[in-house]
């Protein structure tokens, strides 16, 4: 095994639980102090991204008396930690599901609050999933993209949360949202039209994209059209690509 080999074997001992737990007395670092430090990285790691993707909820702590990140010092996250897999999808999951909970209780600065929260859960699995998309046969979704409608007008209603400036029922509009993240790590947050969620939607990793087009109810060349701007953002991976 060469040194590369070697620090990503230990890179993975440390960030997966799973690897931890079955690992043979070999392993690469004592049990006890893999644990330790596993559990420091993952703090560290859930917190930094906790606390960038919950940004807009922060502004409100005063009122609400809670942050997302602090969910990494609670009792639940330390069960979390013994089946932790750092940067995996269901670990991004089950981390923002606990922020959502966390800040969702009442106070809520505004009706427009739970929307809000389902914002920045959605980034947050951008921000914390670095799991690479295995090569697909046929198109497939990015393994954290997500489209999710809005009641509220999220891009507008953003910018003013940024100004402290009030917000009125003038920004009650039906949004859909797209949230993906590319395999160089830039995060997309992007406002699509029908056609492009349709197509999006029919994406599911087993249909050609004369099925997808026949899903999504569009022409072939639109679906083409739409698959490559789908996979320019890292929204949908393409045969023969790697996420």
């Amino acid at each position: 095994m060469n040194d590369r080999e070697v620090q990503n074997e230990v890179i993975r001992y440390l960030a997966d639980a799973n690897v931890r737990a079955q690992a043979p007395c070999g392993a690469p670092v004592p049990a006890g102090e893999a644990a330790q430090f596993a559990h420091f990285l993952a703090r560290r790691y859930y917190r930094d991204r906790l606390a960038r993707s919950f940004r807009y909820s922060h502004r409100f702590r005063r009122q609400t008396g809670r942050m997302a990140e602090e969910v990494v010092d609670s009792e639940e996250f330390d069960r979390f930690l013994s089946e932790c897999v750092i940067g995996s999808l269901d670990s991004a999951q089950r981390v923002g599901e606990m922020a959502r909970a966390r800040l969702g209780v009442a106070p809520q600065p505004g009706p427009w609050w739970p929307e809000l929260l389902d914002y920045e859960y959605a980034y947050f699995l951008q921000a914390a999933t670095s799991e690479p998309s295995p090569a697909p046969d046929h198109p497939a979704r990015g393994v954290s993209a997500v489209c999710r409608r809005f009641t509220w007008e999220l891009p507008q209603l953003l910018p003013r949360l940024r100004a402290d400036a009030a917000i009125g029922d003038e920004l009650r509009r039906e949004a859909t949202l797209l949230f993906s993240r590319t395999r160089e790590g830039r995060i997309y947050v992007v406002e699509v039209e029908p056609q492009l969620e349709d197509v999006f939607l029919a994406v599911d990793g087993s249909r050609t994209p004369e099925q997808i087009a026949r899903a999504a109810r569009v022409a072939v060349a639109q679906a083409l059209q739409a698959l490559v701007v789908l996979n320019s953002i890292g929204a949908v991976v393409m045969v023969g690509a790697k996420h």
